[in-house]
């Protein structure tokens, strides 16, 4: 950074006060105070929510959209004729 801010630093002077002072960004010294950031590398594996559906309910739902009748029908409308037969 510059001595200057060092310096009012050392004073008892706030950062945000200093970084007026000075016209550096608030941001530019956060990231010199602390250079290390975010690591980076492969995201780690999430788990599954409790709701989610198990392998074999979702392929049950992937042959019930993928049948005849509701080959050719919207998802919303797939899910209302289930509901109207008593499908759940």
């Amino acid at each position: 950074m510059t001595t200057a801010f060092a310096e009012l630093r050392d004073a008892g002077v706030s950062v945000k006060k200093s970084c007026v002072l000075t016209e550096i960004s608030r941001a530019t010294h956060y990231r010199h105070a602390h250079p290390q950031g975010r690591p980076h590398g492969p995201w780690l594996p999430r788990t599954p929510p409790p709701q989610a559906l198990t392998d074999s309910e979702r392929a049950q739902v992937l042959n019930l959209l993928a049948s005849p009748a509701y080959l050719d029908l919207a998802i919303p409308q797939v899910w209302a004729r289930e509901l109207d037969e008593g499908r759940y």
